[in-house]
């Protein structure tokens, strides 16, 4: 049996839908595994029952976070 990878999806607000590029689904089956995308939710209930459909779970990253969010200031990008 396939190992089972769960993909945390990225939500797009103005289009009110969830989305990633396919190269992580396309990777994650290249080698040997089924990919799934998780639910966006804060539901504890229902993250344990997806999460333990998973073998395990790919975070497919997304917007930085900013900087005041852990108390720290933006720096000057290198040039």
């Amino acid at each position: 049996m396939k190992p089972v990878i769960g993909l945390i999806p990225l939500y797009d607000d103005e289009k009110e839908s969830y989305w990633m590029l396919p190269g992580y689904m396309r990777v994650i089956e290249k080698c040997g595994g089924l990919p799934i995308m998780l639910p966006l939710t804060t539901d504890q209930e229902e993250l344990e029952q997806a999460y333990n459909l998973c073998d395990g779970i790919l975070f497919t990253g997304g917007h930085d976070v900013s900087p005041v969010v852990y108390g720290e200031e933006k720096e000057a990008p290198v040039v």
